[in-house]
């Protein structure tokens, strides 16, 4: 079973982690690679020295902290100018939560926006505490199965170890909204083609209808080329978990991609049961994988990603499984929330969703289609 399984971001899958960095440098209109937060975007006070890559996802985890828009503090048309109030205080409220977690927790990000916001953009200062009924107790009561029985399970619903192996390339075509602008809130409809290849090579073109761009993963580097032609490669934090991700035979490796792994509980995912599997990953947060109790199929992955100011979930989910012809069961709904990392809000604008269109198996992919392309002499000028 291919990588698309468990692929994301920043990623999430290589898709998500480079197509990200793409559409964030083309809405900048320049490099921001190498270069610090206030040397690329005017009036940086607080978040001095932070790559400047990560300060629109930086932003957007406040927005959805407080659940407001950009222009709660920022002047739409300049948004480096200090007239608005709430701008002001944010900014004092970040160094307050940047000295909470340097002297209360030895620099270790526990206090982030959301501890007390909760979506609001005034502190909440009443909670309702959840009871536990009698019900759920039973629940908590119920064995949960092992990891091993779990990821087992996965296999043989997929169609069974033996069938997955025989599967050494495979080439996805779907549709798929593209999100552009900061945020991802603007989504322009495309076609996507993705080739993978064993053990661990992906490439991803996307064709929208003013311009084309493309990532992948070539067994060592993750790269991406925007729509002027300019390739890039992603930040070494993302290079290691795409190369995880890009493994081909993912579902029959997850136990040796982890750490540790443990059963945590029992959850709720679009209305089905599912066996929530922790998976440790070293020096790394953790990732949430939920099987459905039933079919023993993979629903949702969830990776918490960091950011300078708290850390954000990024979910996959995958749905309407079939076999493609090799008796291999392969998702042909992936959703992804938010469509970019940064975006804390899963309205339908900041989710981005692909339908799968036509599988095909067992296809000769040279390995030079995987290469990372040169920047065209047109975009370095």
């Amino acid at each position: 079973m291919p990588n698309t399984l468990l692929f994301i971001r920043r990623g999430a899958t290589v898709a998500g982690l480079a197509l990200a960095a793409t559409l964030m440098a083309h809405a900048q209109g320049a490099s921001v690679e190498g270069k610090t937060a206030e040397q690329v975007y005017k009036n940086i006070q607080v978040l001095r020295g932070i790559p400047a890559e990560q300060l629109n996802d930086a932003m957007h985890v406040i927005r959805g902290d407080l659940g407001v828009s950009c222009e709660f503090c920022h002047v739409e048309t300049d948004r480096s100018l200090d007239t608005m109030a709430p701008k002001q205080t944010a900014r004092r409220m970040m160094v307050m939560m940047m000295n909470l977690n340097k002297t209360q927790f030895d620099g270790r990000q526990e206090v982030t926006c959301y501890t007390c916001h909760r979506g609001y953009p005034i502190p909440r200062t009443k909670f309702d505490y959840p009871t536990t009924s009698d019900e759920q107790d039973e629940e908590a009561k119920v064995a949960l199965p092992s990891v091993d029985q779990i990821l087992a399970k996965y296999v043989e619903a997929l169609g069974g170890e033996q069938a997955i192996r025989k599967v050494t390339t495979r080439v996805i075509t779907g549709t798929q909204y593209l999100p552009t602008t900061p945020g991802g809130v603007v989504p322009v409809p495309a076609t996507i083609e993705r080739d993978q290849k064993a053990p661990n090579m992906l490439v991803n073109i996307y064709h929208a209808p003013t311009y084309m761009i493309s990532d992948g993963f070539d067994g060592a580097n993750v790269w991406s080329q925007d729509m002027r032609g300019r390739v890039t490669e992603s930040l070494h934090s993302d290079q290691v978990r795409a190369k995880r991700d890009a493994d081909f035979y993912l579902p029959l490796d997850l136990k040796q991609q982890y750490a540790k792994m443990e059963v945590e509980s029992i959850d709720r995912v679009n209305g089905r049961d599912a066996y929530v599997v922790v998976g440790s990953l070293q020096g790394e947060l953790p990732d949430r994988l939920y099987f459905d109790t039933e079919t023993g199929l993979l629903l949702r992955k969830q990776t918490l990603l960091p950011s300078p100011v708290g850390d954000y979930p990024f979910e996959v989910d995958y749905g309407d499984y079939r076999d493609a012809g090799s008796g291999v069961k392969f998702p042909y709904l992936i959703t992804m929330y938010p469509a970019v990392p940064g975006v804390r809000t899963n309205t339908p604008s900041t989710s981005a969703t692909i339908r799968v269109t036509k599988v095909q198996e067992n296809v000769p992919l040279d390995n030079a289609k995987f290469a990372k392309p040169e920047t065209k002499a047109a975009a370095a000028q």
